[in-house]
């Protein structure tokens, strides 16, 4: 029996067909497959060594956002430990993807690409801290099972405004001053409003995401459709480690009880690693966050 042949045989068979029609020797693809991969293998090894410390800060938190989600499983890992935990489960679940996935996008030198993954990235986290407090709206959420249920949930209950607007109360409810819910408001505001140029590429951005600026902070652009590692994912990365870090704060008491008195989901347990690792990996980010709050991450 012939070997079946993989997709890369069949794409190359019709590749050589199409150049025999024309009579024609064909043009070898293995220089742009090599091309690609140099790139990308170059794209990394900047990325870790100019995009920091906001690269590091925000693995620390995507791997708080793991632990987080392991504490709310179920011991296969196959599903939510209890009913209650179903929501906040999907939802960081969910972000940690997300996360992961803007990350990868700035080591191979995709930073417009990684702020639209930002963007969901934000708005799943804050839809997660508004329902960890809001009973009623986590069953909204849940109840979403239709298009059209999902298209009604977000424009009624957690579009950009309604959402924001959820979390300047819930910011009031637990005991932020006007100050604070004000200059954090003010500063979601402004990276809301870059991430939307990424969703929806304005003329500039899209211009930015053919040549981005080099990572090593020379301001050289270079040719990017292949990626280029760019000094642009610092603040990309930066409001992704600050946001993580808002969540860790504002979601923790919700989350886990330290004491007979609260209603939080989980009972925290100092015999249990993976709840160590919570307490004492919020600790961590939230010192390394504020230690370097102001270097390039906006």
């Amino acid at each position: 029996m012939a070997a079946i042949d993989s997709i890369d045989d069949e794409i190359e068979r019709f590749w050589n067909g199409f150049y025999a029609q024309a009579k024609r020797e064909p043009d070898s693809r293995a220089d742009f497959k090599l091309v690609r991969h140099e790139i990308w293998a170059q794209n990394q090894a900047e990325a870790q060594e100019y995009l920091q410390p906001w690269l590091s800060v925000f693995e620390l938190g995507l791997e708080w956002l793991a632990n987080v989600h392991v504490a709310l499983s179920d011991e296969p890992l196959l599903g939510p430990k209890e009913s209650e935990f179903r929501v906040p489960w999907v939802l960081i679940g969910a972000a940690s993807a997300f996360g992961w996935s803007l990350r990868q996008s700035c080591l191979t030198g995709f930073d417009t690409p990684a702020r639209a993954l930002l963007r969901t990235y934000v708005e799943t986290l804050l839809l997660c801290l508004v329902t960890i407090f809001d009973k009623e709206l986590a069953e909204k959420y849940q109840e979403a099972d239709s298009d059209s249920k999902v298209v009604n949930f977000w424009h009624t209950h957690a579009s950009p405004r309604n959402l924001h607007r959820r979390i300047m109360e819930l910011e009031r409810k637990l005991g932020l001053d006007a100050q604070t819910i004000a200059d954090l408001t003010e500063w979601r505001r402004e990276e809301y409003e870059v991430l939307s140029q990424s969703s929806h590429l304005s003329y500039l951005a899209a211009a930015m995401t053919c040549m981005p600026v080099s990572a090593q902070g020379d301001g050289v652009h270079r040719y990017g459709i292949l990626g280029s590692a760019s000094s642009n994912s610092k603040r990309t990365l930066g409001y992704a480690a600050k946001t993580t870090w808002y969540f860790s704060r504002l979601s923790f008491d919700g989350l886990f009880r330290r004491d007979s008195e609260s209603t939080a989901l989980v009972a925290l347990d100092k015999e249990d690693s993976v709840h160590r690792t919570i307490v004492v990996g919020a600790e961590t980010l939230n010192a390394m966050a504020l230690r370097h709050w102001e270097q390039n991450g906006r």
